[in-house]
């Protein structure tokens, strides 16, 4: 019996870049860089659809898909539990205590704030900046789909998907690059975590039936 792995190795490469690119641009750039590079390209195109897809981010999704689990598979459904759990912990902790009043972005360039492109319709918020919640939440979600998805073309939608959202959140002045990046580290320590406290239970029967499955 092979031994399960967390990624196939597909995954594995694209993560690796992902982190090694995100890394090295935040290292070689300026604190606020990125996000003045990025307010400068805005297009009506891009307004809309970061605007829309920045809200696949919101915790409300998560719930969404805890519940679908709820009612399917009892497994799945403590699996993504405790990966929701560690990442909400994980980021209000720093929200809350560690880096509390961290200024978000138009707050750090407030004395250009007038210079600024906001998109339409779009709450921008002051402070609490670091990490972004909305990545954390993106990551899970899609790591958590990951482990659901069968279809490896699939699963790297749905990881693509989370970088996207990921980024939105710089395009729309929430988070720096720093912000989203330390977010979705979050994201994925949290359901590997989940995945290897549940690791033991995968082959009880019990646990493979839900609410609506019995």
């Amino acid at each position: 019996m092979s031994k399960p792995i967390f990624l196939d190795k597909g995954l594995q490469v694209l993560v690796l870049v992902y982190i090694l690119a995100y890394g090295i641009i935040i290292l070689l750039t300026d604190h606020g860089e990125v996000v003045l590079w990025t307010n400068d390209r805005h297009t009506v195109f891009l307004d809309q659809f970061f605007k829309y897809a920045t809200q696949l981010g919101d915790g409300l999704v998560l719930g969404i898909l805890a519940l679908g689990l709820l009612l399917t598979n009892y497994f799945k459904f403590f699996q993504a539990l405790i990966a929701i759990a560690i990442q909400t912990v994980l980021v209000h902790l720093f929200k809350q205590w560690l880096a509390a009043g961290e200024p978000r972005p138009k707050t750090y360039f407030v004395d250009r704030i007038n210079e600024l492109n906001f998109v339409e319709g779009v709450k921008v918020n002051a402070f609490d900046s670091f990490p972004s919640g909305h990545t954390a939440s993106a990551f899970t979600l899609s790591f958590i789909l990951i482990l659901l998805l069968k279809n490896p073309y699939l699963k790297m939608v749905a990881f693509i998907m989370a970088i996207i959202i990921g980024f939105s959140r710089v395009y729309l002045l929430q988070h720096f690059m720093i912000d989203i990046y330390i977010g979705s580290v979050f994201g994925i320590l949290a359901v590997l975590i989940a995945w290897r406290i549940m690791l033991p239970y995968s082959n009880k029967e019990n646990l493979q039936k839900g609410l609506l499955k019995k």
